[in-house]
C-alpha cells in the first residue's frame, strides 16, 4: 500500500510540474515601433516544457511602459509551420493599429470589405485582437465612444478578442461569412464593443454565429494552459 500510495504521489507531482512548469527557450520573433515610437510590440515565442508544441505571445508597451501582457496569438508544433512564415510582414498600420500577416498566405487574396469598430462603453479598451484567413489585427488603447474606419479583406469568417484596460475581463466572438458567388459588392462589416460583450455584424446577410476564435489557438477560456 505505502509503495502505491509513494508511486501515485509522484505521478501527480510530475503533473503538476508539466502543466505548471516554466515557459522555456522564450525568444522575440518580431519587434516593431509605431511611426512615431510611442508604441512597441513585441511578438514573442515559448516552448512549455517538456513538449514540442510553441506558442507565441504579444506584448504592448506604450511611452515605455507595459500596456499588454501576453496575449496569446497561436498556438502549433512539429507539424505546423513557423509562425513567421505564417505571418508574414508585421507592421504598424497607423499609430495605434498593428498587423500582422495576409488574408491568405497561398498568394490569393480575400473579398474587399468595409470595417467599421465602436467602443459603445464608457470604458476604454486596451486591445482588440481581430483575425480572419491568415491576417491578424490589433487595435490598441481603443477609447471610450470611439470608432474607427477600416478596408479589409476577409476570408471565410471574423472574429475579434477584446479586453478592458485594467481589467481580465475578456470579450469574444465569431462569425463566418457566406457570401454569393455572383457578388462583388463590398461588405459592410462592424465589431461593436458594447456592455459587457463584442458583437460582430453586418447589413448584407451572410453571417452566421461561429466558434470562437481563431483556428489556430485555444478559445480564451483555454489561453490559461498556455
Amino acid at each position: 500500500m505505502k509503495k502505491a500510495a509513494l508511486v501515485s504521489t509522484c505521478i501527480c507531482i510530475l503533473l503538476v510540474a508539466i502543466l505548471f512548469a516554466p515557459r522555456i527557450g522564450a525568444r522575440v520573433l518580431f519587434s516593431t515601433v509605431s511611426p512615431r515610437q510611442r508604441y512597441k510590440v513585441e511578438v514573442s515565442q515559448y516552448r512549455p516544457f517538456p513538449f514540442d508544441e510553441r506558442a507565441v505571445f504579444l506584448n504592448v508597451y506604450r511611452d515605455g511602459r507595459t500596456r499588454t501582457v501576453h496575449k496569446l496569438l497561436y498556438t502549433g508544433d512539429f507539424l505546423d509551420g513557423d509562425f513567421r512564415d505564417l505571418y508574414l510582414n508585421p507592421r504598424f498600420r497607423s499609430e495605434d493599429i498593428y498587423e500582422l500577416g495576409e488574408v491568405m498566405n497561398d498568394g490569393s487574396t480575400g473579398r474587399p470589405g468595409n470595417l467599421r469598430i465602436v467602443n459603445a462603453t464608457q470604458k476604454e479598451v486596451s486591445y482588440l485582437l481581430i483575425e480572419t484567413g491568415w491576417y491578424k489585427l490589433v487595435v490598441l488603447d481603443f477609447k471610450a465612444g470611439a470608432t474607427a474606419d477600416l478596408s479589409l479583406q476577409y476570408s471565410g469568417g471574423l472574429s475579434c478578442q477584446a479586453q478592458f484596460a485594467n481589467s481580465g475581463q475578456r470579450l469574444a466572438s465569431a462569425v463566418s461569412i457566406v457570401d454569393t458567388s455572383d457578388s462583388k459588392e463590398s461588405r459592410q462589416l462592424s465589431i461593436i464593443v458594447r456592455g459587457g460583450n463584442v458583437a460582430i455584424e453586418s447589413p448584407q446577410p451572410g453571417l452566421r454565429p461561429s466558434h470562437c476564435c481563431a483556428s489556430d489557438r485555444p478559445d480564451p477560456e483555454h489561453e490559461w494552459l498556455y
